[in-house]
């Protein structure tokens, strides 16, 4: 792989891990305002926030362990000229 597309894959699973670690945050917002009575589940929109949570922490532990082995492996990964 070229040094180039090395550094837009590292810039786009960055930005993944951005968007889903603000789904967590969004999650959590959610989990306080939108529920009364079951802690998990979503007066507003009915959905089970406790698996959305933990489908995101998973999420974001997965991208950011692919981030840092694509940071820490980039000598492999790059083609020598």
């Amino acid at each position: 792989m070229s040094d180039r597309m090395h550094t837009w894959l590292v810039v786009a699973v960055s930005l993944l891990l951005l968007y889903v670690g603000l789904g967590i945050v969004s999650v959590q917002v959610s989990m306080k305002y939108e529920t009364h009575h079951d802690p998990c589940f979503s007066v507003v929109t009915g959905r089970n926030l406790c698996a959305d949570y933990q489908f995101a922490k998973w999420a974001t532990g997965g991208i950011g362990v692919l981030l840092l082995a694509l940071i820490g492996f980039s000598n492999q990964f790059i083609r020598k000229k």
